[in-house]
């Protein structure tokens, strides 16, 4: 049967405690003179009972008040301490703005900060606190009013910086390469290892900044990748004057060569339109890569041959474009047979035809599969238990327009379905529109196999299988911990209500998550 809930660690029993009596243990007070005392801001006279607890204590205590509440300023005025090592102030989390006063204030050895989503936070506060954030190793800002300027002060202030998250913000090139470059024209952040920049308004030109000038950067979330490789590739002093006088900063007195090759680990692109070129300069630039993530491109498929290369490669995601471009046989498989041996994940997406015998045969140590959109699967006509023996995650995604076609118009055959669930390590199974999965094919695949690890379930629109069928899983020998079932037409909400009552009445340490089906 699925994981029971169990008693929680003394630790994390007491840590509980502390929270739910937070007021009369820290303050000796009740909650309502609490409430007085931060009005009339008394609350800053207590030292309270941690100002000499160990500061990963002190987090722990944070943490664990924030997954039941939000920190209040009454929380962070006591939690806050010189020795705190990390800290949360994520919107819905905690008292944002009180918790970067206390953190200015106190905090000078501080070494990871999340103030992701903090949108109300203006920029220029942030600003005047850096100072203080001369330790701090990941600073998290993702969806803040993080500007240019902000970026300045960043590299100047965070030389130990190795994780920074800018996703969402309104940041430009000007803030990158100030960011990587002082305007005396000296390189900062050098220890930075992951920067991510998705969703701003970061082009090439800054990208190539950053690669040019972080020498020990390995991980770019950063979607034309192949591009700004290319530019690295020709990096000169003209080119260097183009991109960095816009930007207020000076050249270095001594040219800077491009260096030869990059840290990077994985290759990210959903441009349109990629040049072969882009492609060469970035496989020759980046021989670490271990991930390889192309969509929505136009590249034919010989552009694939380009990362056989490519001796660390372990995740491999395509997904086609509009014009279908990539073909399985033509590129895929010829990747798969020079690379699959040390393939781990592997995710494709909108092709017209895929040859799962193939993908078995080439990927012996697969442990992450994904499918999506395929239009035609070459016929299997028996079940080989080598392949996919190993898969830990499977997803398959299929046409929900089709999700009430009979079973032998239906994509997915029951044979190929019984190929991709041999694995008795499977943990986490994600199906879509899969008219094929019924209750019957269910019981044959786990007589075959039980599926003992499975911990994630989720069924959408598989119109196929019944409440019956949920039972049996609760019933099951596994590791149950999220159950979804989302839009199939024979689970209505009078099931949900009864399997709701039984993982509480059973004690099951479960999330169910249900949604009706109205198409």
């Amino acid at each position: 049967m699925p994981l029971r809930h169990e008693p929680p660690s003394l630790r994390k029993a007491a840590m509980t405690v502390i929270g739910e009596n937070f007021e009369p243990l820290c303050y000796g007070a009740s909650p309502e003179e609490v409430a007085a005392m931060i009005d009339n801001e008394e609350y800053l006279a207590v030292k309270g009972p941690f100002v000499d607890m160990p500061g990963p204590v002190l987090a722990g205590v944070a943490e664990t008040i924030s997954e039941r509440r939000a920190l209040h300023r009454k929380h962070l005025h006591i939690l806050v301490q010189p020795q705190l090592p990390r800290l949360n102030l994520s919107f819905g989390d905690a008292d944002g703005f009180h918790g970067i006063m206390f953190v200015g204030q106190r905090c000078k050895n501080l070494k990871h900060l999340n103030l992701s989503y903090l949108r109300h936070i203006n920029p220029n506060v942030l600003s005047s606190l850096l100072p203080s954030f001369t330790t701090i190793v990941t600073l998290n800002l993702r969806m803040t009013l993080t500007v240019d300027q902000l970026l300045a002060q960043i590299g100047r202030h965070c030389p130990v910086l190795r994780e920074l998250n800018l996703f969402g913000t309104p940041i430009t090139d000007r803030g990158l390469v100030q960011l990587c470059i002082s305007a005396e024209g000296r390189r900062q952040c050098q220890r930075l290892q992951k920067l991510v920049v998705a969703d701003t308004c970061v082009s090439v030109s800054g990208a190539a900044v950053v690669l040019q000038s972080l020498p020990n950067l390995t991980d770019f979330d950063f979607d034309h990748i192949f591009e700004a490789a290319d530019l690295v590739e020709q990096w000169d002093r003209v080119l260097e004057a183009r991109l960095l006088t816009p930007a207020g900063v000076r050249l270095s007195e001594q040219p800077v060569a491009p260096p030869d090759l990059l840290q990077l680990r994985a290759l990210t692109s959903n441009a349109e339109f990629v040049s072969m070129d882009w492609v060469d300069s970035a496989v020759k630039m980046c021989p670490f890569t271990t991930s390889v993530t192309i969509s929505g491109s136009w590249l034919p498929s010989e552009v694939l041959y380009k990362f056989m290369v490519l001796e660390n490669l372990t995740a491999l995601s395509l997904t086609n474009g509009e014009g279908l471009t990539l073909d399985f046989q033509e590129g895929v498989l010829p990747l798969l047979s020079a690379c699959g041996e040390r393939l781990q994940n592997l995710i494709l997406a909108s092709f017209t035809e895929i040859d799962i015998a193939g993908i078995g045969r080439t990927c012996p140590g697969l442990l992450n599969l994904a499918l999506s959109a395929i239009g035609h699967f070459d016929p299997i006509n028996s079940v080989n238990p080598a392949w996919f023996s190993r898969l830990n995650a499977l997803e398959v995604w299929c046409d929900t327009s089709q999700a009430h076609a009979p079973v032998h118009e239906q994509v997915v055959s029951p044979c190929l379905l019984r190929q991709l669930l041999v694995s008795r390590n499977i943990k986490n199974l994600l199906f879509t529109a899969c008219g094929t999965l019924t209750d019957r094919l269910f019981a044959e695949i786990w007589r075959d196999n039980p599926m003992k690890k499975l911990s994630h379930l989720t069924l959408d629109h598989c119109h196929g299988v019944s409440p019956q069928l949920v039972h049996q899983v609760l019933d099951a020998e596994n590791e149950l911990t999220m159950l979804r079932l989302w839009s199939c037409c024979q689970i209505h909400k009078n099931h949900n209500a009864e399997f709701s009552k039984r993982i509480c009445s059973e004690n099951m340490n479960m999330y169910l998550e249900w949604f009706a089906y109205n198409d």
